[in-house]
């Protein structure tokens, strides 16, 4: 068990170090879960008025086991340039590996990058991740712009908290080369995404 863990350090840190040099838009998080862990898949959790909550996981012995609980609200209509991308990605499939097959250019202007304190009333985290709460999670919100032909599209606002066997906020920094503090009053979890969902 412990050089299964280490095996998995090892390659989270390998993922880390090739996507802190690589080109805007290669620091997927599909990439880097699959990296790190054999395995990735996206479940989503609820989908409605323009947000979407979705679990981003690997396969651990059959179980799902959520290294990202992801909160996309997204901006407005889509746009005809990318409906079809849209439409896929509102059918269940993985946002910025969509984009990316598609032939877009994938940029993220941070907003937030650190930890949040996240109670026992968002279970459903909890309970995706299979992890007890509350707990510190690193937790990074940023937006979501897509390129293509000299035109560019904010998509969406995505904030993502992370499994700590995945993500902590040092490598957060390491990975984007800051801690980026939220500048606005919003001090906790449901600021950030608002209350937690029914599941």
């Amino acid at each position: 068990m412990k050089l299964k863990t280490c095996t998995r350090i090892l390659l989270l840190l390998v993922a880390l170090s090739v996507l802190g040099c690589a080109s805007t838009g290669s620091d997927l998080n599909s990439d880097m879960i699959r990296n790190a862990f054999g395995s990735y898949g996206v479940e989503v959790l609820s989908d409605g008025d323009g947000r979407r909550v979705s679990s981003l996981y690997s396969n651990e012995n059959g179980h799902k086991v959520s290294r990202t609980y992801a909160v996309v609200e997204y901006s407005g209509e889509p746009r005809q340039a990318y409906a079809r991308e849209h439409s896929l990605i509102v059918a269940g499939g993985s946002i910025g590996a969509t984009f990316r097959e598609a032939g877009w250019s994938i940029r993220k202007q941070h907003l937030f990058i650190g930890e949040l304190d996240v109670p026992e009333a968002y279970a459903t985290i909890g309970n995706s991740m299979q992890i007890g709460l509350p707990r510190t999670l690193a937790t990074h919100q940023y937006l979501f712009i897509i390129e293509k032909n000299e035109r560019s599209f904010n998509y969406a606002t995505i904030t993502e908290i992370h499994h700590p066997d995945y993500l902590s906020a040092a490598d957060l920094r390491n990975l984007y080369g800051e801690i980026l503090f939220d500048d606005s009053n919003r001090d906790s979890i449901h600021d950030f995404i608002g209350p937690p969902i029914e599941k």
